[in-house]
């Protein structure tokens, strides 16, 4: 068993280097592709969380109308705190945000312009499902004996979740593209390395060569292609994001890098895997069809 592994790994080999300028333009093509494919993952999950993290800080505000008892106030607060979807009601106190509107604008010298505190009671409503947003901002605004106003920034995670969503699908387009012309120049350049040795491939047969020994070399000869394309696909990636890392924490310090060790081993291990399988079906099928047409 191990010698007959030796002998398609010495076949596949010798393949390779019979037909070395189409395996050098696979390894280019296959290279780009989980290149971009690598950078693509990586990108789209940093947007996924921050979208996430955008969401996960989306708060509600809901202004009440001046006039309002401490009894009134207190019975809205207990009725929206029963609505489906929201998670929690703080009443805000309206002197203490006034004080620390004042502190954060000193410059402005308000308790000379203003007598008393202009702010109306408000509420802030956390949500269980940032998905509830803008049916429960919607509800909420139907108070118009109680509210004056509902305030949210969802806005920008709205717009947020649409670009991610943009880069997902155009990422996943480009990746399709390349994998496509990939896939085919793989299965042209087995193909053309199985035609090459035709001749030799039959006289295996004659002597009761097994199909499933005809195809190992060329099958690993696909497997060996995605591997190192892949290992330099993943050291690539590895030292753009060792230079990239550090300008985007100063550039960017509120952006929710998730990019830790455990994530970017993950990354790494699909960009093998996928290279080696993409490549693996390209030989398999590029195998099968030429094999058949040859004997």
């Amino acid at each position: 068993m191990i010698r007959k592994f030796i002998f398609f790994i010495v076949e596949a080999f010798i393949g390779m280097k019979r037909s070395s300028f189409m395996i050098t333009v696979s390894l280019a093509t296959v290279f780009i592709s989980l290149l971009i494919f690598g950078f693509f993952l990586i990108v789209n999950l940093n947007l996924v969380n921050f979208s996430s993290y955008l969401n996960s800080k989306l708060e509600v505000r809901v202004f009440l109308k001046d006039g309002l008892t401490k009894k009134e106030i207190r019975l809205f607060k207990e009725k929206i705190s029963s609505i489906n979807g929201i998670q929690s009601v703080e009443l805000l106190d309206k002197d203490q945000e006034w004080n620390e509107f004042k502190e954060r604008y000193d410059t402005l010298n308000l308790d000379d312009l203003v007598n008393s505190n202009p702010l109306p009671v408000s509420l802030t409503v956390r949500l269980e499902d940032d998905h509830q947003l803008k049916s429960i901002v919607t509800l909420l605004a139907g108070f118009n004996m109680f509210v004056e106003d509902v305030v949210y920034g969802g806005q920008m995670a709205e717009r947020m979740q649409k670009v991610s969503r943009f880069i997902l699908y155009f990422g996943w387009g480009i990746v399709g593209v390349l994998f496509c012309a990939t896939f085919l120049i793989v299965i042209n350049t087995i193909k053309l390395t199985i035609m090459n040795r035709s001749e030799e491939i039959s006289i295996m047969k004659l002597v009761g060569a097994t199909d499933s020994f005809v195809m190992g070399p060329f099958l690993l000869e696909g497997v060996f292609l995605g591997l190192f394309s892949s290992i330099v696909a993943v050291a690539m990636i590895h030292f753009s994001l060792k230079l990239i890392a550090v300008n985007l924490v100063s550039f960017l310090p509120f952006f929710p890098n998730d990019l830790n060790e455990k994530n970017i081993f993950i990354i790494y291990l699909i960009v093998v895997l996928w290279g080696c399988f993409m490549c693996l079906m390209g030989a398999l099928l590029s195998t099968r069809s030429t094999l058949k047409k040859i004997l």
